[in-house]
This record gives structure tokens, sequence and C-alpha cells, in this order.
């Protein structure tokens, strides 16, 4: 069997497994509200938040370019007709129009692949959810902004962020390596590795570059305002605290309305 194949469905499968996180996804249907919309999630992944707001009675489309993410939502939409999803390249792709909530979340604004320079690639995706929603449509936006020591290369760090064993049998660790970052700049760049054991085979590697740029929330908001989106709400949390812009650490979670 290939090994990316099995890189890969090992990695959607343990993923949709073990990341979860039930208070955003509570989080994004208190904020979304219980009348029905025309939502759009983009990069979707295996739909752990799609299929909660179809669920709750929005008519939802979604789109990643991760086919094996993609793969995991079927099971779970079983049955609903309320609900599409494609696979498509949020940079290159056009997102559709005409919807009344635009959902960004997971992070998405560090996890953009493209060969763009990050800041322009982050500033697209503000730009195209503006263009994708009605007149007074909304965004949620949910980001991490905050600038931290510059990290040595010297001082490097390694984590498991997730491990466990699929449906094929195969088992396998998630690495993070970090890496150098720089506060002039805000980039970061870091590694990933994987440690592929497939049933009844040997065990395999695979470590990948991972280059991230971390947005200020004074730069998102100048993009935000650029593409005239107006912010409505701004927390820190998913238990709605205010966000402080002057604590290190920011977690960003923005309700914005298209004006």
């Amino acid at each position: 069997m290939d090994k990316d194949f099995i890189r890969k469905h090992w990695y959607a499968y343990i993923y949709e497994q073990q990341v979860i996180q039930a208070d955003e996804v509570n989080f994004i249907l208190s904020i979304v509200g219980n009348k029905p919309q025309n939502i759009l999630e983009v990069a979707c992944g295996g739909g752990r938040i799609a299929v909660p707001l179809a669920l709750a009675g929005h008519k939802v489309t979604g789109f990643d370019i991760d086919e094996y993410m993609l793969e995991k939502i079927a099971a779970k939409a079983k049955g609903l007709s309320n609900i599409s999803f494609y696979k498509a390249d949020a940079v290159l792709h056009d997102w559709g129009k005409d919807f009344d909530v635009v959902i960004l979340a997971g992070n998405i604004l560090l996890n953009i692949e493209s060969e763009l320079p990050y800041e322009q690639a982050q500033e697209l995706f503000i730009k195209k959810a503006a263009a994708s929603v009605k007149q007074n449509g909304y965004m949620y936006l949910d980001f991490d902004c905050y600038e931290r020591p510059d990290q040595a290369s010297n001082k490097k760090q390694e984590w498991v962020c997730f491990e466990g064993t699929d449906d094929l049998g195969t088992y396998g660790k998630y690495i993070v390596i970090s890496g150098d970052y720089s506060n002039q700049t805000h980039i970061d760049k870091s590694y990933r590795r994987y440690e592929i054991i497939p049933k009844n085979g040997e065990m395999f590697s695979f470590e990948t570059t991972s280059i991230k740029h971390f947005p200020t929330f004074k730069q998102v908001k100048m993009w935000l305002d650029n593409a005239g989106w107006e912010i409505i709400h701004l927390y820190g949390d998913y238990q709605k605290k205010p966000m402080d812009e002057k604590v290190i650490g920011n977690r960003a979670i923005i309700w914005a309305k298209k004006s």
C-alpha cells in the first residue's frame, strides 16, 4: 500500500477521533443562532463544525483541499439533505456567493497552504469571505494573534501532538518540533514529523517544514476594515470573555458584519 495514502488516511482518522473541541463548536452554534442560515465553512475538514450546524437546521456548504478529511463527512452527515461538501483550494478557487454566514474557524489564518506571501494569503481570505456573503452577512473568524519571545535554534523542543491506531490497523505519532520565531516578521518556522507503523509493515517517518505568520490584531483589523467588515463582537475565549489586546497569548474570536 502506498505510504502517502497510509500516512494521510491515518492522519485524517486520528484527527477526527482526537480533535473534537466541543467548546468551540458550541460557541459557534450559539453565536450563529437558531434562525436557519445559509452557511459556508471554509476548510471544513471532516465536518467537525459543519455537521453540527446542519443538525441545528442550517443549510451548510463546506469545502476543503484534503480529500481524506472530506471522506469523514459522509458518514456523519448521513440522512442530512441540508449539507453539501466538495474539494477545493481556498486560495485558488472561488468560494461562491450570497451566503448569510461564512465560517473561518480552527485557527485557519495560521494554516493556509499557498505559494503567496503568507500575509497576502491571509488578507486574501478576509477579502474572499466578504465576497462570499450577502450585504449585511456575517463572518466568524477565530485565530491566535500574539507576540512571543524569539526562540533560538538551540532551544528546540518536540512533543507528540497526537497518536493512535486507525481503522486499518496503522499506528502512528504526529510530532511537533518547535523552530525559530521572529518578533520582527512574526514568522514561525517549525517542523512536523510523522512516525507511522502500518499493520504488518515496517515503520517509516515523514517530516515537513511548517511556515506560519502570526498576525497582530491591529493588522487583521485593518484587513477587515479594508474589506468592508464591521466587528460586532470581539471575544478572547469560548466563554465570551472580552479580548484584552494587552495580554500576550491572545486569542481573537470575531463576529463581524459586512457593511
